[in-house]
């Protein structure tokens, strides 16, 4: 099979030609002094398009250009030689130059906003050279070059740049092979878009509504209100926002500009303080936009060290398990083996006294099953949390000699993240050992309810002490069953500041509350599920204002 027509280096080259050429036409009506739309065109080509395309798009310039002459063929020789050169043709060494020695993409994600702008200036200036020379070299005494009409073309130039480079960098940066619709969607969806939409784009055009059919005053503070709703864009959203409500603002002030307005000396305040205003958005987005993610690096590194915790805490729990489940069945291999080891005691020494030693050997299984117990409860493993709630906390509390009252509510205990269940149950125990760490507690009052909101899920536990002066002797009757009870329930002992930082592993919070007579201790625990990190995808690629 012969060679795709996409694939043959000339037809590449003739279409690239043709098709700039084309374009340069079509925009070529929109282009005046003020706002001359082809050399924002002009510098977003040589900006992307490879090198190796660059002389097809000289040869796609020469003949718009050459219609450009046409009109004024009755001119100086001198001028006529002079335009027969494209300002393509001076644009390529600048923006060379730039690509080489202060490259504006550094990488394919990457933006270097300085470069971009110096870029641009570079450009603008190049344009204003070789207008200022064309005019000079027609030897028009009906339009003289001066300073005034320097600064037309340069601040046309920089402000067609500034209108159409960011719309054309923004494209290359957001293009991804097979996912444009997805893309545009996601454009269309997004958060600058309705804030252009709804705010940005009705007040300039109100705004532009009031410059044009007001009085002087109007117009003055017309172009500067503009800025307003894009500095607060740009706040919010970062250099996007600039990048794309200051091109709505050049043509909302270029567009209505009429060719009589040239020699008004406020036109070119308003264009200079244009140009400015909108180069300094640039910088301050791209300086959010840094902060912004850096934010997001903060927030991706904070939901990893959660995720990790997370996954120790819940391995930790599984080795807690198995060794418990290891200490049970030791328990019951010492109770057979001892069994067995006083049957042979008793057929070798027949008057042998068995009873202290089968005590003794009970007693070292009831240890082995309390500690078993102490790390991971049966009631917990085979029946889940509730169970171990109502059972392996009441017994322990009820050994120690206070009263237990537990209230389960809510739904949704089956769908939590075994991680969170592993935390509530966690945090209870320590709640209870730190509420009843005082004498006068003789009651412990316990609620877990579970939920969801907004799709997601969550769980609340409330542990109460009721403090009574007259159970402080009680107290005392089972202090040593009080001083086991952490050891019973598995817990570290922790304070508040630990079992504060114990919580926000899960985005939960714990509140301490004193009312009279009763100490509260409040956990709420999300999901951990719902808190996976997101792909740092939503923000712009990365941005960097100063090249280092």
């Amino acid at each position: 099979m012969g060679k795709r027509w996409w694939t043959n280096e000339w037809l590449l080259q003739l279409g690239v030609a043709v098709g700039y050429g084309l374009l340069y036409f079509a925009i070529h009506p929109l282009s005046t002094a003020h706002w001359p739309v082809h050399a924002g065109v002009r510098l977003a080509c040589l900006l992307l398009i490879p090198y190796r395309f660059w002389p097809a798009l000289l040869i796609g310039e020469v003949l718009p250009n050459a219609y450009g002459i046409f009109p004024g063929m009755d001119k100086d020789l001198a001028w006529i030689v002079f335009r027969c050169i494209p300002p393509f043709a001076v644009a390529m060494p600048i923006v060379w130059w730039c690509r080489a020695k202060l490259p504006p993409f550094p990488s394919k994600d990457f933006i270097d906003v300085k470069a971009l702008l110096v870029c641009g200036l570079l450009v603008a200036l190049g344009g204003t050279v070789y207008s200022s020379t064309a005019v000079v070299l027609a030897n028009d005494p009906t339009t003289p070059l001066n300073f005034m009409q320097a600064a037309i073309f340069f601040l046309g130039s920089y402000l067609a740049i500034l209108s159409i480079v960011p719309w054309v960098v923004m494209a290359r940066l957001d293009y991804r092979p097979g996912q444009i619709r997805a893309q545009i969607y996601q454009a269309f969806s997004g958060r600058l878009f309705l804030d252009t939409v709804a705010l940005v784009a009705p007040v300039l055009i109100l705004l532009t509504w009031a410059s044009q059919g007001g009085n002087d005053i109007i117009r003055q503070i017309a172009p500067v209100a503009m800025f307003l709703p894009m500095a607060w864009l740009t706040l919010k959203h970062g250099w996007r926002a600039a990048a794309i409500s200051g091109p709505l603002a050049i043509a909302c002030i270029s567009l209505p500009i009429s060719l009589a307005a040239d020699s008004d000396p406020k036109t070119y305040t308003t264009e200079a303080f244009l140009a400015i205003g909108i180069t300094c958005l640039f910088a301050l987005g791209a300086r959010i936009s840094v902060q912004l993610m850096q934010e997001e690096k903060e927030r991706q590194s904070v939901l990893n060290v959660q995720r990790l915790a997370r996954q120790n805490l819940q391995l930790s729990e599984q080795r807690m398990r198995q060794t418990s489940q290891a200490l049970e069945y030791l328990a019951g291999t010492l109770h057979i083996t001892n069994g067995r080891l006083l049957d042979q005691m008793r057929r070798i020494v027949p008057n042998i006294e068995s009873h202290a030693f089968y005590k003794q050997a009970v007693a070292t299984q009831n240890q082995v099953y309390r500690l078993a117990e102490s790390m991971h409860p049966v009631a917990w493993r085979e029946r889940g949390l509730p169970a171990a709630l109502n059972e392996t906390v009441a017994r322990a509390l009820d050994e120690a000699g206070i009263a237990y009252r537990c209230e389960i509510s809510g739904r949704g205990f089956t769908r939590l993240a075994p991680s969170v269940l592993t935390a509530a149950y966690r945090t209870a125990c320590e709640a209870v050992v730190y509420v009843t760490s005082r004498l006068a507690c003789t009651r412990v009052n316990l609620k877990l309810r579970g939920g969801e909101t907004h799709g997601k899920r969550w769980v609340m536990l409330c542990v109460e002490g009721v403090l009574e002066e007259t159970g402080v002797a009680s107290a005392v009757y089972y202090s040593e069953e009080r001083r086991r009870l952490a050891a019973k329930l598995g817990a570290s002992m922790l304070d508040i500041p630990e079992m504060r930082d114990h919580v926000s592993i899960f985005n939960g919070a714990l509140h301490l509350r004193m009312p009279k007579d009763k100490l509260r201790v409040t956990a709420l625990l999300h999901d951990a599920v719902q808190e996976e990190p997101r792909p740092v995808s939503s923000l712009a690629p990365q941005i960097r204002l100063w090249v280092k």
